[in-house]
């Protein structure tokens, strides 16, 4: 869509020409032994290059397909043998691979342990 031609107000026009806002850079935010809040962005990438794992959740913003930690604790990457599902539009790339192996990396968050110093006294 060009610019010639269009009839808007200026807001619209500049609109056109920049990003939109809000949107994180893409990339890793968090590597391999970091500690991680819940809902922490862990990937932000345009193709699955990263899938989730273990306490990792899928989620697409704008375009974006982005990782989120679901509970807090710390991160472990690492390269796994995945079985996708081809039902899924992202997946649909690999069915020409369907004959080999495929590895995936993967991003897991290990929970962190619960504190011990408080104890139950009393039920309610």
């Amino acid at each position: 869509m060009g610019l010639k031609g269009f009839t808007g107000s200026f807001q619209q026009i500049r609109g056109l020409l920049r990003p939109p806002k809000n949107l994180p850079f893409r990339g890793i935010f968090r590597k391999d032994g970091e500690v991680v809040r819940k809902d922490d962005l862990l990937v932000n990438q345009f193709k699955m290059n990263y899938h989730p794992g273990l306490n990792v959740y899928y989620e697409n913003d704008r375009g974006e397909r982005l990782l989120r930690a679901h509970c807090d604790g710390i991160v472990r990457i690492s390269q796994e043998k995945c079985d996708p599902d081809y039902e899924i539009e992202e997946m649909k790339g690999y069915e020409y691979r369907k004959d080999v192996d495929l590895y995936k990396m993967t991003f897991n968050v290990i929970p962190l342990e619960l504190s011990q110093k408080h104890t139950l006294r009393h039920e309610i």
